[in-house]
């Protein structure tokens, strides 16, 4: 669900190992470094918020809710915090066993007897921990086309995918961040309870927590609030254009990355872990035990030294949090990336503090300045200007992503005519997790129709032989892929396809189709 979302996972501890490039600051400038962040990746808008030691040291609203209108941020504006979901997935689970419905090491078949992985082995003995802590085998991403960027599979279409999807690693023997995984996890919770994953948030989290701002999925959010719309940019734009509307998340994603909150609401939420799992008003939510769990260590993401210091820093991650540690202090956090919005909420348990940002724009923004705060919080000092290398990273990406996409698309000198006519080519080809693909023709060209998109309909344009680029209209996507037919006996008789830029989100995983026609 967004590369930021991996960026931001490894980044933290490795940034803390940097020289320093910024004076040492005691007290960090929130509004300044947060305004600066803003203005230098000329982000659309932003809300923020600390809290020290239970209270409120830092609010911000800055920027607009959509590009080209007057209505700016508040500290009451809801924005997407997307994977930061997947941590209130893993807390209604833990409430389920304190509760005695379930168990962290369950066969997920328990209480999803159709639940099948690619490997029969595998689906028998795939737990409830398995499904929350990235370690199941599968490619990054894999399966994320049928809900992205705009695909219409239901929870049942996700677990009927499952088992059609190729393993790149062994069950349990690496790191590869999924969603798929979490959206089953969310059918758990409604199956146990009996109410959907959206009532239970609602009523058993966010109620007590007093979360009274935010919204389980966006057909929560009440009339009249305040919500920022999304924003991404194609390779060359300087600022951001409002997302299609059909890019907003399905309610299928809901526990994998639905909730909508505030920055106020996300300061509750970090308290509520720092006390342990106990509510403002004393009642305990979750037992010791459990809230325990959801900070330990399963999976094994990065580890990371730096050259210049001989420091380190182990990452893992749990149920539902990346940990860490940054200068010796333990870190607890997790981002988030939808469309045109990226997330951070970072959390120091030992300095009893909370660090939360949004950004309507689809850029480094949220991660930035949290992850500058929180080198600054967690010894006193800034030891790297986090945000200085994210404006000078993200103009020379840019600069790269306007080359590499202008070059791709360009047919070789000695590109090759295709092998057959254009019209044998037309037809319908089918994988077995996405579904069906359909190339027909358009004027003096070829079309592609990916079945489950309406945003991934666009033009075939030759490339070289039997190679095709297929080109989306909506540029900002940043996600044209190229489309090889295999020919044989002078028939297509099947298509592979991948993304023409390494810059393409990974949920395009057009790469893990296998196309055969029918």
């Amino acid at each position: 669900m967004m590369k930021w979302q991996i960026l931001g996972a490894v980044a933290l501890g490795a940034l803390a190992t940097v020289p320093a490039q910024a004076q040492d600051a005691a007290i960090p400038d929130y509004a300044g470094q947060a305004q600066r962040i803003l203005d230098g990746l000329d982000a659309t808008g932003m809300t923020a918020a600390v809290s020290i030691d239970g209270k409120i040291v830092y609010s911000g609203a800055l920027g607009g809710i959509e590009d080209g209108k007057p209505t700016q941020v508040t500290p009451d504006t809801l924005f997407p915090i997307a994977s930061i979901s997947k941590a209130f997935t893993t807390t209604a689970l833990a409430m389920l066993v304190d509760e005695g419905k379930l168990g962290w090491d369950d066969p997920v078949r328990k209480y999803i007897p159709e639940f099948a992985m690619y490997d029969p082995w595998v689906s028998e003995h795939f737990t409830v921990r398995d499904a929350l802590t990235h370690r199941s085998g599968l490619p990054l991403g894999a399966g994320d086309l049928t809900i992205w960027p705009d695909g219409n599979a239901s929870p049942d279409d996700v677990i009927a995918t499952l088992k059609y999807l190729r393993p790149t690693t062994g069950f349990r023997d690496g790191y590869a961040y999924d969603n798929l995984l979490y959206i089953v996890a969310g059918e758990i919770v409604e199956r146990v309870s009996g109410k959907s994953w959206t009532d239970f948030i609602t009523d058993r989290i966010f109620a007590p927590i007093a979360m009274n701002d935010c919204a389980a999925d966006m057909t929560r959010i009440r009339p009249g609030q305040s919500f920022a719309t999304g924003h991404e940019r194609a390779a060359a734009d300087t600022h951001g254009t409002p997302i299609d509307k059909r890019m907003t998340f399905s309610a299928t994603w809901n526990a994998a990355g639905g909730i909508w909150c505030s920055s106020g609401d996300m300061m509750k939420w970090g308290q509520f872990w720092l006390d342990g799992g106990v509510a403002a008003d004393g009642k305990r939510l979750l037992s010791e035990e459990q809230a325990k769990a959801l900070w330990t260590g399963t999976t094994p993401v990065s580890t990371t030294i730096s050259p210049a210091t001989g420091k380190g820093s182990l990452v893992l991650y749990g149920l539902g949090w990346f940990l860490s540690t940054t200068e010796g202090t333990p870190v607890v956090y997790h981002s988030g990336g939808a469309p045109g919005v990226t997330s951070n909420l970072i959390i120091l348990p030992a300095k009893k503090t909370v660090i939360f940002a949004s950004s309507n724009d689809y850029m480094s923004t949220a991660g930035a300045w949290t992850r500058h705060i929180g080198d600054a919080l967690a010894d006193g000092e800034q030891d790297a200007d986090v945000i200085g290398m994210a404006i000078e990273s993200s103009a020379k990406a840019n600069a790269e992503a306007v080359a590499a996409l202008g070059d791709a698309v360009a047919p070789p000198q000695d590109a090759a005519r295709p092998t057959l006519p254009l019209d044998a080519y037309v037809g319908t080809y089918r994988d077995p997790w996405y579904g069906t693909v359909t190339i027909s023709r358009r004027g003096k060209g070829l079309f592609i129709d990916m079945g489950r998109s309406t945003l991934l309909d666009g033009p075939l344009t030759p490339f070289d032989g039997d190679t095709f680029a297929a080109i989306w209209p909506d540029k900002t996507m940043k996600a044209d892929a190229f489309v090889t037919f295999t020919v044989e006996d002078g028939k297509a008789v099947a298509m592979k396809m991948k993304a023409i830029s390494d810059i393409t989100d990974f949920s395009y995983d057009f790469h893990d189709l296998d196309l055969k026609r029918e």
